[in-house]
């Protein structure tokens, strides 16, 4: 039996979900007092070096606190007390938006929704629509939320997805879900009929591309009078990032809705871009960034991850180390890896002239080069974000740090941080699975590292966790930006970067 009905989240993710909303792995704060002790017989320690250094006036061994916490704040909370009244004005703000851009990308007027929106919860002796296998059985929403084009409606769950998103991320992603169900409407056979003419990921990511052009409007031109903040993105940005499939899914799978990366991208792509990328979807459908495990990653404890030991550390920056040395004289740096040190929350920052520091716990010594990683923080972001990807992108901001510092490029501090996010994803594109002309050839000497399933969503879960609060901040640059100049560094290589 088909399922005609379009949900924001695959069917049967119930349980996995309230698992993760209870558990660390959905932790949005690295905070430095949760630090568990690393076990110093797996992982090397650098040399501790107490001595004061005169050139910076800090001295090595005194400890820096690096604690990554996202605001869920907004004007929304100062507005409104409860989603449920933000949604009372942000649904009506969702139907005026396609009245007033739907004609601009489809031929004729929008039609207004048939069927309405409808929250859904156990005991609710209000009469809902039916349609699409629905009769009003809470049981096939919960958890959930859907489009029916039988009856041109919209049913959420308001005893779990809703209440635990809002309390989780803040009321914005509530909205969030709502536009991407709107996104379903606009496919549906009453305005442009495509429903069922596409795979699952293109339909799901243009109705996550349809969401991101509305949260740019509601940004710009308020809801009820109140705009969306630059924190508001961020929550929607990580409430999405909660939706993505389970790493290993495969974007032929008939309920495929997109990795958190790819749905994230797609909100990007309507954010920046309007409709018109969203309805391009149409004519040039996007390439999932899915991929199943390998025989040798289902052979690991944990299949998406390496464990954290020496051996995790020396393969990535092993790879990075190998790749820079290819690429980065093409930009014309005379570069040279750094070695990298791994040392103690105790013994940072480091002593050392001109220090740099690019990320949370990462810090370049431009003498050497020598690269400083502190492997407690490391260890949290492993546990917490949590995935081994989340530490190979601390590690590869440093190593774009070093590329950046010998092609002395003369950066403020924001443009210097996206350039190092470029950097990183342009790494990371290369050992894609599936690229069959990667700029760096693998080869019996010296073998690649390839990524996991779940390890894009790992990247930018941290990209988004140490940006700035807002975009006017111009100190590392806002989550959403630095997510998309990740992104560009990933879909577009170099020329991403330029």
């Amino acid at each position: 039996m088909i399922l005609r009905m379009r949900s924001i989240r695959p069917v049967g993710w119930s349980m996995l979900v309230v698992a993760v909303l209870s558990g660390t792995a959905c932790s949005t704060t690295l905070g430095v007092e949760a630090v568990d002790s690393v076990d110093r017989t797996d992982v090397e320690v650098g040399d501790e070096n107490d001595s004061s250094d005169p050139s910076t006036g800090d001295s090595g061994g005194e400890a820096e606190e690096d604690a990554i916490v996202p605001s869920t704040e907004s004007e929304l909370d100062e507005r409104w007390s409860d989603y449920r009244d933000f949604l009372a004005e942000a649904i009506p703000d969702i139907e005026q938006f396609w009245r007033d851009h739907y004609s601009e990308v489809y031929d004729g007027d929008y039609p207004d929704l048939v069927g309405g929106v409808h929250a859904h919860f156990p005991d609710n002796d209000a009469e809902l629509p039916s349609g699409c296998t629905f009769v009003g059985d809470y049981a096939d929403v919960e958890d959930n939320a859907f489009y029916c084009d039988e009856g041109d409606f919209i049913v959420y769950d308001d005893a779990l997805l809703f209440p635990d998103f809002a309390d989780e991320f803040g009321m914005s992603v509530t909205a969030l879900v709502i536009a991407h169900e709107w996104g379903h409407a606009i496919q549906g056979p009453i305005r442009n009929d495509i429903l069922y003419s596409y795979v699952s990921t293109t339909i799901e990511l243009q109705a996550d591309c349809f969401a991101g052009a509305w949260v740019a409007d509601a940004q710009r031109d308020g809801v009820a009078g109140v705009r969306l903040s630059d924190r508001d993105v961020t929550s929607a940005l990580l409430g999405l990032i909660q939706l993505g499939d389970m790493p290993g899914n495969l974007p032929d799978d008939p309920a495929a809705h997109g990795s958190a990366f790819d749905r994230v991208s797609a909100f990007q792509d309507g954010y920046l871009g309007g409709l018109q990328p969203c309805v391009d979807y149409e004519r040039s459908e996007p390439l999932p960034l899915q991929f199943g495990f390998t025989v040798e990653e289902l052979q690991r404890p944990n299949p998406s991850d390496f464990p954290f030991d020496q051996e995790m550390f020396d393969l990535l920056t092993g790879d990075l180390a190998l790749y820079w040395s290819v690429i980065a004289p093409q930009f014309g740096a005379d570069w040279a890896a750094p070695t990298v040190d791994l040392v103690g929350e105790n013994e940072t920052p480091p002593s050392c002239a001109d220090r740099r520091k690019p990320a949370p716990g990462v810090w370049l010594c431009p003498r050497g080069p020598r690269l400083v990683i502190d492997v407690d923080l490391a260890r949290r972001v492993y546990d917490e974000v949590p995935g081994d990807f989340a530490v190979a992108y601390l590690l590869a901001i440093g190593y774009a740090e070093s590329v950046q510092l010998d092609l002395g490029l003369d950066l403020d501090d924001e443009s210097s941080a996206l350039f190092n996010d470029c950097l990183a994803g342009m790494w990371t594109g290369d050992i894609l699975p599936f690229n069959d002309s990667p700029a760096v050839e693998s080869t019996e000497e010296n073998p690649r590292v390839g990524l996991s399933p779940g390890d894009l969503d790992e990247a930018i879960r941290l990209a988004i966790l140490i940006g700035d609060e807002s975009s006017d901040t111009d100190v590392v640059g806002s989550p959403f930006e630095k997510v998309d100049s990740f992104r560009q560094g990933v879909f577009f290589g170099a020329s991403g970067c330029a």
